[in-house]
């Protein structure tokens, strides 16, 4: 075999992907240098650079840097205080200090904080060399950890999921193991340790010695081209007995994988081994029994069975026909792609027969397709291997699919709930947090958010009862919610949260626990988080209340009216009785005048009614085109005189404003003796105010009366005619626009006056 050479270190491929250098240095000038002569020492390093920390984590924070190389004294905060804020969320990242003005304390502390290696800068242009030669071991190092670990991964995997053993030795005579692990004692007759700690090797003391050599062919050929390798040959155990085993696995170069190995080369320098990692099972059975695996084919619930090289069944389990509802004889014979688990679709059929392609080829084919039953349909997670024989040959293929369908429905049902969970969490008109069943809080959106003055990261972790949301005085409430819900409870709750800058904000809303189906950490039912949600209803209880107050205000109103009606009731009654007692007539027409009062009670009520608080959008109105519109609308009895300057402008609701109008021109009318009515308008004159005046030449109203004109009910006229809801609904237009009324003496006519001040 030629001398053996022995070589500590790491060696790089052209295939690694180049190394992302991220470079800061609050000086420009050596960045730019440093740069230049680090890519020029080798292709495979790229640098970026950043001038300060700040900038150094935003690029490290937007780009999938391989190693950072730091100065260490810079502006505002230095190297050492970089690398702990880069440990902080990246621990394994390569991190070089580069500094000029270095110091055993310096080293020290960076050693202490995690650095992967310190380099002070020196003159000449060697430095360069070393720090890429630096950066290259660095990187190398960390990328072979990651790899180790999918590795590692990757191996329990196999190990859980493959009868036989799963391994990874040495590429060397005689293949010293690693590792070997899975069923070894059963297979070989010998323990694992024995054949991993080198007392005995799997290429000298277990491969059988006539295939020795045409199993290390057939695995240094593979490695060769860079593909993976699958062949059958015989053992020997421990007792002596010859078994016949199928064998797949790969090379795996070594540099990608561990810190520091020693190579072995068979050759020169410069040539490499290369470790491989596989599993072998045992096929003894298969070949006493002429390859069909009976017993592996009919002793799962999988659909299984036996493929010739071309596609052909030869074989299919009970499974299988179960669900086609077919009997073996109908489909031995037939190509796998006409069987009728694949006839419905297309897609299927083109897998079926892409799948025997491949495998035939010798490469295994997998896929997920949907295929059709007798009774209904299945997404099956779909496998075709080829088996070969000792020369390599594909002899038969191995089809076998699992039935997921349950697993892509859960797949979509998660999918639905975490949209739904993601929709509700992201509503902007729901405060949602999610617990922890002990009540810690796990996450919380920012709705909730905007109403404390907390971060998000400050609120993780913290139980929830403590929070900024909650007063002191309901935490023990809180509490108990918590619990009751960490029980299996549905909590409904209604709470004054704790001061805002707007003030305490009322909530209504859940705790609602989250129970598992079962899964591989909890049982069918454990509640394993709380979902809190609620909704801010401050403005809905204050409009609450206003709606109460004006129901109570209503009610009120309509005890007045009631009052007020039954006066001219009983009056129509007592003169109707009159009239027909004494015949006169007289009483007759008074009764209609009473009568005529309950009818202009009974108007008036509705209208107020209809318009107590109706103010929308204001505008702009010229008073002299409101009160021509309000005299046309009003139509009196009579001729009315109005006087209105054009340069009064009123900024109001158009029909609120209107019928506040309507009902100042039906008061004048109805309190003005005779046909003939005069009204002004004129602007407020009063010194810093705004507003309009209402004069007209009636009675005008006496000053004792004042404070009563806008009451339910309340007139001024004789008699029965004047109900008072015109004024009152005077005043609730006014009141709804933020304006003020107040009645005077007039001053140009003889009647009343109103000031309405609109500012």
């Amino acid at each position: 075999m030629g001398n053996h050479y022995y070589v500590v270190g790491t060696i790089r491929r052209d295939m690694d992907p180049p190394i992302q250098v991220l470079h800061v240095d609050d000086d420009p000038a050596f960045l730019e240098m440093a740069a230049t002569f680090l890519e020029r020492e080798s292709d495979a390093i790229e640098v970026v650079t950043a001038t300060s920390v700040s900038e150094g984590h935003a690029v490290f924070d937007e780009r999938s840097i391989d190693c950072i190389v730091s100065d260490h004294d810079m502006p505002g905060r230095n190297g050492i205080e970089f690398l702990e804020s880069v440990r902080a969320s990246s621990p394994e990242v390569p991190f070089i200090l580069f500094t000029g003005k270095g110091s055993e304390s310096v080293a020290s502390e960076a050693v202490s904080a995690g650095v992967t290696d310190y380099l002070q800068k020196e003159s000449g242009t060697d430095q360069y060399t070393i720090l890429a030669n630096r950066i290259e071991n660095a990187v190398d190092r960390y990328r072979a950890r990651r790899s180790a670990r999918a590795q590692q991964r990757r191996l329990e995997t196999l190990v859980d999921n493959v009868p036989g053993v799963v391994y990874r030795c040495r590429n060397e005579p005689g293949w010293p193991m690693e590792s070997i692990e899975g069923e070894c004692e059963s297979l070989t007759g010998y323990p694992a340790d024995r054949i991993e700690s080198g007392d005995l090797t799997w290429g000298h003391d277990v491969v059988h010695p006539a295939d020795r050599e045409d199993v290390w062919e057939t695995v240094q050929t593979s490695i060769a081209v860079d593909e993976p390798f699958e062949e059958t040959y015989r053992i020997r155990t421990a007792a002596g007995e010859t078994r016949w085993v199928w064998e797949r696995g790969r090379g795996v170069s070594i540099d990608s994988e561990v810190d520091e190995v020693t190579v072995a080369h068979e050759a020169e320098i410069g040539d490499y081994a290369a470790v491989l990692e596989g599993f072998i099972t045992d096929i003894t059975e298969s070949k006493r029994r002429e390859r069909r695996f009976e017993a592996i084919v009919e002793n799962t619930s999988q659909f299984t069975g036996l493929l010739d090289p071309d596609g052909t069944i030869i074989e299919a389990n009970e499974s299988a026909l179960a669900f086609a509802d077919v009997d073996r004889a109908d489909v031995l014979g037939t190509p796998l792609w006409e069987g009728p688990w694949f006839t419905e679709s297309d897609r299927a059929r083109r897998i079926a027969r892409e799948a025997v392609d491949t495998a035939r080829d010798g490469n295994p084919y997998h896929a997920e397709v949907a295929i059709s039953g007798a009774d209904e349909s299945a997404i099956i997670d779909f496998t075709v291997h080829p088996v070969t024989d000792a020369d390599g040959e594909v002899t038969l293929l191995i089809p076998e699919s699992r039935d997921i369908t349950a697993l892509k429905e859960r797949e979509r049902e998660l999918r639905r709930f975490r949209r739904r969970f993601e929709a509700v969490f992201d509503d902007p008109a729901v405060l949602v947090g999610l617990l922890a069943p002990d009540g810690t809080v796990r996450s919380v959106n920012s709705t909730a958010l905007g109403y404390v003055e907390v971060d998000h990261e400050d609120l993780v972790g913290e139980p929830f009862p403590e929070t900024p949301w909650w007063p002191e005085d309901r935490r023990e409430d809180v509490r108990e919610w918590v619990t009751a819900a960490a029980a299996g409870e549905y909590v409904e709750f209604d709470a004054v949260h704790a001061a805002t800058d707007d003030g305490p904000f009322t909530v209504e809303g859940t705790f609602r626990p989250v129970v598992s189906e079962g899964d591989a950490n909890h049982t069918d039912g454990d509640v394993t988080g709380i979902v809190v949600s609620a909704k801010d209803v401050t403005e809905r209880r204050q409009r609450e209340r206003e709606l109460k107050h004006h129901a109570e205000r209503f009610d009120e109103f309509a005890s007045v009216v009631s009052h007020d009606l039954q006066s001219p009731i009983t009056a129509a009654q007592g003169r109707l009785e009159l009239a027909l007692e004494t015949g006169d007539l007289e009483h007759v027409e008074r009764a209609a005048d009473a009568i005529d009062r309950v009818d202009a009670l009974r108007t008036d009520l509705a209208e107020t009614l209809q318009t107590g608080e109706i103010v929308s959008e204001t505008e702009t109105i010229p008073l002299a085109d409101a009160v021509e519109d309000a005299v046309t609308a009003v139509d009196p009895p009579g001729s009315m005189t109005v006087d209105v300057p054009d340069s009064v402008d009123v900024k109001a609701d158009p029909d609120a404003f209107a019928r506040l109008l309507e009902n100042l021109l039906r008061n004048s009318i109805e309190h003005t003796d005779g046909d003939d009515v005069t009204v002004r308008f004129d602007r407020l004159r009063e010194e810093g105010a705004t507003g309009f005046v209402y004069e007209d030449d009636g009675p005008g109203i006496d000053p004792a009366d004042r404070d009563r004109v806008f009451s339910p009910g309340f007139s001024t006229k004789d008699g029965d005619s004047g109900s008072g809801m015109g004024m009152m609904s005077v005043q609730q237009i006014v009141t709804a626009h933020d304006w003020s009324i107040r009645i005077a003496d007039a001053d140009v006519l003889d009647g009343a006056r109103f000031e309405i001040r609109t500012d």
